[in-house]
């Protein structure tokens, strides 16, 4: 009997050590040590509608150069290379987005004519893109001239024979009268920039997707 009582104890305190297995109850894995993301920084912006462009009638384009000034590592770098990180450079890009001012307007466009400057590197060759969300042109009213943006940032390199892999993204808007001016005339040819003392523009990015070196 004391045998029997011995066993049923035990078995009783392995149970209460088992863990959880409700997905609730599962530790949330640490953020990376290098998060929050500092701020993306625009520098520039420039706004243009005119009628006719190498583009076609009514076309608009967007101008803008937008920096992330801050070094994220890649993958861990072996000790006897010193330890530490590999590390993915700060990153500026180019950005021009054209599209039509009219009715179809390709709201959710996207394109890759972002061109970042050439990395110090080899592995921080930096891939940014920039999407029109929205465009408001009714000009009714003051400040009625409005546009949203996202961006997305990726650094993607094998480095020691493993993948250092990091997707960011950020978003922001602009209004004519707040953080944009310029003027649009009275034949509808409108151009904006980023108003005087408002550069540079700030927007949260935002980590979605890493492969090592993430926590």
């Amino acid at each position: 009997m004391k045998l029997l009582s011995l066993a049923l104890a035990l078995a009783a305190s392995t149970s209460s050590l088992a863990l959880p297995t409700t997905p609730s109850a599962l530790p949330t894995p640490p953020l990376p040590p290098w998060y929050p993301l500092q701020a993306w920084q625009i520098s520039s912006l420039r706004t243009c509608n005119p009628h006719t462009s190498p583009y076609g009638t009514n076309a608009s384009g967007l101008y803008l150069t937008i920096t992330s000034p801050q070094k994220i590592p890649a993958v861990p770098a072996p000790h006897a290379s010193g330890g530490g990180y590999v590390v993915f450079r700060e990153s500026t890009a180019h950005c021009e987005l054209h599209w039509k001012a009219d009715a179809l307007t390709p709201y959710g466009h996207s394109s890759n004519s972002c061109v970042a400057d050439a990395a110090s590197d080899s592995i921080s060759d930096a891939r940014w893109t920039v999407t029109l969300n929205e465009l408001h042109t009714d000009l009714s009213g003051p400040g009625d001239y409005y546009l949203s943006l996202s961006f997305a940032l990726v650094y993607n390199a094998t480095v020691y024979a493993t993948q250092g892999y990091k997707l960011m993204t950020g978003g922001t808007s602009f209004r004519a009268g707040v953080d944009l001016e310029g003027q649009c005339a009275e034949d509808g040819v409108c151009e904006y920039s980023l108003k005087n003392g408002s550069a540079p523009a700030l927007l949260q990015p935002t980590l979605q997707e890493c492969k090592s070196a993430c926590g």
